[in-house]
């Protein structure tokens, strides 16, 4: 996906962000042994957030002949890190299902610059064809029915962008229904429902959090942005950025209503799974909101400020 849902590392303490990085590391190594070593280079923190709440909503990280199992970690050398072991949450059902998401969400992104982009973009998308459908085959393999519904959403939400002429919430709405489905397959119930919920909202946020930080890219560009159909290609206004930031935030505010109704098993989860999710919905992302909106953003990843996954000492 896009990148932009990753914690604000300062905010948290120092088992929260292990728990954190040991999660993304485990989905690395989940996608390698899933969908081949070369997909691990497309592994986003969007991701990883998924992996987090999907293991509060299954209450810890089963595998196939185990109901339910507890979040483990191990500690493992890898060949970005070879000279010490890190903390890496173990496989189980739910690292093997993110892995399987990454691969199927990249390989529609793919598709959709390929239709869509031109020069350099389109050039990389073609180079990339290969690899990205050889993951994609294996995680369709493993998850059909996953793969069928990730792929009508994206076809209505392709259809969406295209028919709007006057709205950016049509088309973050149509993508937040993707990010439910990716958040609720394999679900029942109470569960499903709060995953749906979540996934929706989150969604939108994560769309409208894109246009921002790409709008003036994409007016120099000449490129599609929803807020072009919605202000045209004039610089947003104070009142504008206001607007959007409101509306981001009510995103978050209800992703973070709908998973407070959750009660997460501490004792198979861990307390910093909770702490995390609390974290990322009303600390990081909310900072993350200002800092796209004021347009501070990318020239904090320039400058490598809150960077992501810093170097630690070990316990």
């Amino acid at each position: 996906m896009f990148g932009y849902i990753r914690p604000f590392y300062s905010e948290l303490r120092i088992r929260e962000y292990h728990y954190y990085r040991g999660v993304y590391c485990g989905l690395c190594r989940a996608q390698g042994h899933c969908t081949g070593q070369w997909s691990r280079m497309t592994l986003s923190y969007d991701f990883a957030f998924l992996a987090l709440v999907r293991l509060a909503l299954r209450g810890g990280n089963p595998t196939g002949e185990q109901a339910s199992r507890p979040v483990r970690f191990e500690r493992r050398r890898c060949l970005p890190h070879p000279l010490r072991r890190r903390a890496s949450l173990q496989r189980g059902t739910e690292t093997d299902y993110v892995a399987a998401c990454a691969a199927l969400l990249n390989y529609h992104k793919l598709l959709d610059d390929r239709a869509d982009e031109k020069g350099g973009r389109r050039l990389r998308a073609v180079l990339l064809s290969l690899p990205l459908g050889g993951m994609y085959r294996r995680a369709r393999r493993r998850y059909p029915m996953l793969a069928d519904e990730i792929s009508r959403a994206m076809q209505a939400f392709n259809r969406t962008e295209k028919e709007t002429v006057d709205s950016a919430d049509r088309p973050a709405a149509a993508f937040g229904e993707v990010l439910a489905v990716l958040f609720s397959h394999g679900l029942e119930g109470h569960a499903a429902t709060i995953a749906r919920h979540v996934g929706f909202h989150v969604g939108k946020w994560l769309y409208l959090a894109d246009a921002v930080d790409d709008f003036s890219e994409d007016v120099c560009r000449d490129r599609f942005n929803p807020l072009r159909c919605l202000y045209g290609d004039a610089a947003l206004t104070e009142e504008r950025k206001q607007a959007l930031s409101v509306a981001m935030i009510s995103e978050l505010r209800s992703a973070n209503d709908a998973l407070a109704l959750l009660s997460i098993d501490d004792e198979q989860c861990m307390p910093e799974l909770r702490v995390l999710l609390d974290h990322m919905l009303t600390v990081a992302l909310p900072l993350t909101t200002d800092a796209l909106i004021s347009g501070s953003y990318r020239q904090k990843e320039k400058n490598g400020a809150d960077a992501p996954l810093p170097a630690a000492t070990d316990d």
